[in-house]
């Protein structure tokens, strides 16, 4: 059996519990289970890793914190994951306060394939001010504008 097997079997049957320096005040706190128990357990510290962990950073399946990493994330500050929620967030699905950046981005500032913001960069930008491939919105550029702006310069021609 070599390390990678090794560990990986040592994984499936035991749960990793790490808190430091004292299991009452974690400063760091890993907390992973098992694969197979049903046992999901928080990590709680400052800065907390596992499944699902809750901490100033925190990184996991589920994360919940100032700075958040993982499949799920939600952070006040800065979240990145698959699913991030945060002022300033990066993931597949990003939703922001403030900025967001990926493949559906929504926020003030968006940018990514499908972009939906006040101010939108993307294949498809959706907002007041819009740039990419196909706009929608009051203004920006875009190979398919469907733009406020083109759209009284189209009916200035006309009149």
């Amino acid at each position: 059996m070599n390390g990678w097997q090794r560990w990986t079997s040592t994984l499936r049957t035991r749960e990793i519990d790490y808190q430091w320096p004292r299991r009452w005040f974690p400063i760091v706190s890993v907390r992973f289970h098992g694969i197979g128990t049903r046992k999901r357990t928080p990590a709680f510290g400052l800065i907390a890793i596992g499944e699902i962990a809750i901490g100033l950073i925190a990184g996991g399946a589920v994360s919940f914190g100032l700075l958040s990493f993982g499949a799920l994330a939600v952070g006040l500050l800065l979240a990145c994951g698959g699913v991030s929620l945060a002022a300033w967030s990066a993931g597949a699905v990003a939703l922001a306060g403030k900025a967001a950046i990926g493949v559906v981005a929504l926020g003030p500032v968006a940018i990514g394939i499908v972009s939906i913001a006040q101010w939108a960069l993307g294949v498809v930008g959706i907002g007041e001010t819009a740039y990419g491939i196909v706009v929608i919105g009051q203004h920006g550029f875009g190979m398919v504008p469907l733009l406020g702006d083109a759209i009284r310069w189209l009916k200035g021609l006309f009149t």
